[in-house]
């Protein structure tokens, strides 16, 4: 599903949904919040909490608590949301006293798609220096971090191999301090759109979701050619290796097999309309912890600014042996 012509439109309605398990409102202070990873999220605005509708309690213990959030967008820090549309979440926590919610305040929100909905990550009320302060982080690709005053890319442990050390005296702008690689983003003429690849072979109950690979697309929106310096070009191929991450369970992974780029590349270029595209087996990532037995696993495509997360069905019996294979594969 590619989220952006369903983000664009205003006023916008979308579902979803936020597992807390702890007793507290679910509106963080940010002492307590997690910046870096806040803004690993596909979606991260500021919005007012215009309406707060509760549903239905599930009988569990704690109880699992159901609500539907509605916000009015007023700055868009990160996605494809549109500034004044009125955007509808839905939102669960399983804890033991009903949620509290900020309601009538301008509040920091972040979310991911997941199975063709938008999961809500983080509800906070919003204040200035906490703006600014995740306004500055969203700046930088996905993936992407800072330590104290330095820029780190996800290709820092590759050093001055990830980057040519030649470049032109015209490109500025952030860089990784590790390696000199720009902070390239996609920008709004862009679309990023990640959908599985069909399995060889569909296994009723066992790969639903395919088996690991992904296509990676993207397609210039506008009615003008574009250039992509986040996805360079190097003799005439793009580096897709060299420029996706791939975020699972909290980490961030270059794509496996990445030797960084050693010629000076130049952007990709895209026609009006015309898209581009790789094909991707998360299954040879190296370090997360996968599912045993069936449950699922989520993939976070990222290129620049833009992401699409993918949940995905893990069935041990069936992927462990495609999963050996695709990084052996991976490490050749």
């Amino acid at each position: 599903m590619n989220m952006s012509p369903l983000l664009t439109r205003a006023p916008a309605v979308f579902l979803a949904s936020a597992l807390l398990c702890s007793a507290a409102p679910p509106a963080a202070t940010q002492g307590n919040l997690d910046i870096g990873k806040l803004t690993r999220s596909q979606v991260v605005f500021v919005g007012t909490l215009e309406e707060v509708r509760y549903g239905p309690v599930g009988m569990s213990m704690p109880p699992l608590y159901t609500s539907t959030l509605t916000f009015n967008i007023k700055q868009v820090l990160r996605g494809d949301l549109a500034q004044g549309a009125s955007v509808e979440l839905s939102h669960s926590a399983r804890q033991k006293n009903k949620p509290l919610f900020p309601k009538g305040k301008l509040c920091l929100v972040s979310g991911a798609e997941a199975r063709d909905r938008l999961v809500a990550a983080t509800v906070t009320e919003a204040t200035d220096e906490l703006v600014a302060s995740v306004r500055k982080a969203c700046s930088l690709p996905l993936g992407w971090t800072t330590k104290g005053e330095k820029i780190v890319s996800p290709w820092a442990k590759l050093g001055e191999k990830a980057w040519p050390s030649s470049r032109p005296a015209t490109e500025g702008g952030l860089r990784c301090s590790v390696t000199g690689r720009p902070a390239f983003l996609l920008g709004n003429t862009v679309s990023l759109a990640a959908e599985k690849v069909p399995p060889a072979k569909d296994i009723k109950w066992t790969n639903p979701d395919g088996d690991g690979e992904y296509r990676i697309t993207l397609t210039n929106t506008s009615k003008e050619p574009v250039s992509v310096p986040a996805l360079p070009t190097v003799d005439g191929k793009p580096q897709w290796a060299e420029s996706l991450v791939i975020i699972c369970q909290g980490k961030v992974y270059p794509i496996p097999g990445a030797k960084g780029i050693q010629s000076l590349p130049t952007p990709t270029s895209l026609e009006p309309g015309a898209s581009i595209s790789t094909v991707v087996n998360a299954l040879s990532l190296q370090g997360p912890e996968w599912p045993r037995g069936g449950y699922r696993i989520e993939f976070q495509f990222c290129l620049g600014e833009k992401s699409q997360t993918k949940s995905f069905y893990y069935m041990s019996r069936h992927h462990d042996k495609l999963r050996d294979a695709a990084q052996r594969a991976a490490g050749e």
